[in-house]
This record gives structure tokens, sequence and C-alpha cells, in this order.
């Protein structure tokens, strides 16, 4: 198993409940996109897995460990991409993609050569010099070459041009048919699903979570899940 919810429930600090008896699993080979409106909680149930929020109860373990215990061994299993990453300005992007190479033993020169040369990235320049958009493209250079077992993309999908979405997307599909890896995307942008994950883990806006097949994604946001 990759991932395992169980019996989850998160409260905002000095706020409302957000997740309340959670149970989820993830195995080998999962494609999940999360989808839900603005503030549903998308990138909080990323974080959580992350092991960036303190739980109210419950546990989530990613390989089999605790994903609070930064002591862990499975680590190097799981690379996040995520909107707002702090990545200091002043590395230049090829010693950036060094950095992950050190932490991740599969990583592929090869791949990271194909990635930016289809996303149009120049290694030679620093980091703070690149566009937001740029900058997403550049981290998922390194995802993608470190051949990871699970990735968590939270809405980096927004901030890409039209030409760079299709390029990730159609990479995807690609790196999916010759690397076993799972993910879970995360986005509120609902066509970016389509053809691209298996199942839908949708966040409605009482923050309940319900899991659909793909082809029900035109309806969720139009059907009335809570009642």
């Amino acid at each position: 198993m990759i991932l395992n919810f169980q019996n989850v429930t998160y409260q905002i600090p000095n706020g409302q409940v957000i997740y309340q008896n959670l149970n989820l699993k993830f195995f080998k080979g999962d494609f999940f996109g999360v989808l839900g409106k603005n503030g549903a909680g998308k990138s909080t149930l990323i974080e959580m897995v992350m092991g960036l929020r303190k739980l109210k109860s419950g546990k989530i373990t990613a390989f089999n460990e605790d994903v609070t215990n930064s002591s862990r061994h499975q680590k190097n299993k799981i690379f996040v991409v995520t909107h707002d990453m702090n990545i200091p300005g002043y590395i230049v992007v090829k010693d950036l993609l060094e950095y992950y190479q050190f932490f991740y033993p599969n990583y592929s020169k090869e791949i990271e050569k194909q990635l930016l040369e289809l996303f149009d990235i120049d290694p030679k320049k620093k980091f703070g010099g690149l566009s937001t958009g740029q900058k997403i493209k550049a981290l998922l250079c390194a995802a993608f070459a470190s051949r990871s077992e699970l990735y968590l993309f939270d809405e980096v999908t927004a901030v890409l041009d039209p030409k760079s979405r299709r390029n990730f997307f159609q990479f995807l599909r690609q790196f999916r048919v010759y690397h076993s890896c799972s993910m879970l995307l995360a986005t509120n942008i609902s066509e970016d699903l389509e053809n691209s994950v298996d199942k839908v883990i949708f966040i409605t806006d009482e923050h309940k979570v319900v899991i659909r097949d793909i082809d029900q994604i035109d309806s969720l946001f139009e059907e009335d899940i809570s009642a």
C-alpha cells in the first residue's frame, strides 16, 4: 500500500474541522485527481500527506511509515511539487537539479535532459530569474527525472501556459506507461484530470470526501453530493 488514511480528523488551528474520520487507501499505480473549489481543502490534503499538518486524530502512513516521522526511511520514494515551494533565488537550475539527484537514487539524467528541452528551460539560469511558470517547469524536470514512486502535485498546472500544460499531461501519460508510480494531482481545473487520472477525490463545500470515476467528472460541481 502506498498511502493509508486511518480515521483522520484535521482541524484548522483555532478554526473549523476540515476532515473528519477520513479513510482512504492508495495502491501502487493509482492516479488520483484531487478536485474542489478554492478553499475546499485540496492543498491541506497534500500537506497532510507531507506531514506538515498536525492531525487532531487518526494517522496517515506512506509506504507503511507514519508521515509525521521525520526520520522515516522512505522519503526518497516521494516527490512533491507545489505552487508555493520556497527555493532560494540565487540557486542555478543546474545546481538545483544536481541537489535532487543526490537524494533520489533512481534519478535519470536522460529524463532530465528530455524535460529541459520539452519545457525550454535553460539550466544555466538562476531560479530567481525564472517566471512562476518556468519555476514550476524546472521542478517538474526534477520530479520526473527522480523516478519516484509517489508524486504529489499541488496546483501546479494553473500557472503553466497552454502549450506547457499540454506537454506536461502528454509526458505524464507516457511516463506512466514506462515507470511504475502513483500520483495525487490537486487542482480546481477539472479539464486537467481528463485522460490523465483514473479516479477523482472530490472535496465538497462541506469538506466531505467522495471518490468518483473519471467519466463522472463533468457532473461533480453540479450534483448535491452532500445531500
